[in-house]
């Protein structure tokens, strides 16, 4: 600004009267074409308002909004497409059905209690024939069942491999 100021007043100075007084007057009526033909204020933010910022406000919300509902959808669509079988069949493509069938259960629960009761009873004929003493007790709080803990080398048979034979062994009960 000073350099502007300073390089105008040294021009200025080098005029003449007659130059300066036509200078002004040109630069008056400049101002005054300029003051005369703007537009009125209202008249430029109506147009800034019509140029499209609404139509983005639109766009926006429109996207949001349906955003919104596929978040709120997606639940009862998962719900439908999980329980429904003719609808699924109906609208999810045979690519993109991942579904798999429930299978046949093996056992009934006449057999089930069946297997339960014999387990509980040749439990109860090893422990009258005296296969729980606290040796073997202790020997099978050790190693797997069927690991000869003489043939084991590596100690790979051992139920807790980082306790060693002499150590005693907490129980959980």
């Amino acid at each position: 600004m000073a350099f502007r100021s300073t390089a105008v007043r040294r021009f200025a100075a080098k005029m003449t009267e007659s130059e300066r007084s036509e200078a002004l007057r040109e630069a008056n009526a400049k101002m005054r074409e300029y003051a005369m033909n703007r537009p009125p204020i209202e008249k430029i933010t109506r147009a800034k308002r019509a140029k499209g910022s609404s139509s983005e406000h639109t766009m926006q919300m429109a996207l949001a909004a349906s955003f919104v509902t596929v978040f709120l959808a997606t639940p009862f669509l998962g719900r439908k497409i999980a329980q429904d079988e003719e609808w699924r069949k109906k609208y999810v493509p045979s690519f993109y059905d991942y579904t798999l069938e429930k299978p046949a259960n093996p056992w009934t629960r006449r057999e089930l209690h069946e297997q339960l009761v014999e387990l509980q009873r040749e439990l109860h004929e090893k422990a009258i024939a005296g296969e729980f003493t606290p040796e073997k007790l202790d020997e099978m709080r050790r190693h797997f069942a069927g690991v000869d803990p003489a043939n084991d080398p590596h100690g790979w048979g051992k139920l807790h491999p980082g306790v060693d034979d002499d150590e005693e062994i907490e129980d959980d009960d």
